[in-house]
């Protein structure tokens, strides 16, 4: 079957171990894949807030919030919140946990922060507030984003804790989200059924979908897409279930050699 779309994760699959990216060069290959009538579009656990930024007039369509908010040639179609009786019992939660090196809130307009974390960098939240008390957000919440970057903790201490918050809050879906951080979203929201909402608001199926990641919070749509692509520098249970591996990683163009190569660009 002919694909009709490219999906991909930016973390660790588009960006460089330093979050950079040839932009001239995916640039050409969206317009490339346009000519063959191939949607491109990205499907990330980062906000809708901090894509639409990072990407500018490149790029419209988007799977933000691992799933949470599905966006269609700039114009949002799906939005999947967390109730805020879940979020006040998971920011009580998160206490007993190890110390988070940072802990934030995706909400519709910008980034919510903790007070307490208010002297961390956050270069990658573009807009961001600090909140006190979680009655001072009056917007939506997409995602609770724990982080544990400076500490490292090892991955599979990481695991361990997404699988606790996953038996203890059934409301929710945990997943590790790499760069030692955990997304927790609403339940049933993952990267899978938000592309499967786009994909389906545009006229096609998921057999028609390339789709490229690295990392776990990537299992569902990798497993899911019609081609499944993991990168060279992916996590072993994404290897796993893809059904092939890039030939160079995140560093050397990992993502964009494999495109370019499959489509002939």
């Amino acid at each position: 079957m002919r694909y009709r779309y490219v999906a991909v994760d930016i973390d660790g699959t588009l960006l460089d171990d330093q979050d950079r990216y040839d932009r001239v060069r995916l640039a050409k290959d969206i317009c490339a894949l346009r000519r063959q009538n191939v949607t491109f579009l990205i499907a990330s656990g980062n906000s809708l807030d901090a894509l639409q930024t990072r990407f500018g007039k490149l790029v419209k369509n988007f799977v933000a919030e691992n799933g949470g908010r599905v966006v269609v040639a700039g114009h949002e179609i799906r939005g999947v919140a967390h109730q805020p009786a879940t979020i006040a019992k998971l920011l009580d939660y998160i206490q007993r946990l190890p110390q988070p090196d940072l802990l934030s809130l995706s909400a519709a307009s910008q980034t919510m922060i903790p007070q307490k974390f208010a002297a961390v960098p956050v270069p990658y939240y573009p807009h961001h507030a600090y909140f006190e008390r979680l009655a001072e957000i009056s917007e939506p919440v997409y995602n609770v984003n724990v982080n544990w970057y400076q500490r490292q903790l090892p991955l599979a201490q990481i695991q361990q804790i997404v699988h606790t918050i996953n038996r203890d809050f059934p409301e929710v879906n945990a997943t590790y989200s790499g760069a030692y951080g955990i997304d927790i979203l609403p339940r049933g929201v993952n990267k899978a059924r938000g592309l499967a909402t786009f994909v389906r608001h545009t006229g096609g199926n998921m057999n028609q979908v390339v789709a490229v990641g690295d990392t776990s919070n990537d299992l569902e749509m990798v497993s899911a897409a019609g081609l499944g692509l993991a990168m060279r520098n992916a996590s072993p249970d994404l290897q796993a279930v893809a059904d092939a591996v890039t030939t160079a990683d995140n560093n050397h163009n990992g993502l964009l050699r494999a495109i370019e190569a499959h489509f002939s660009l």
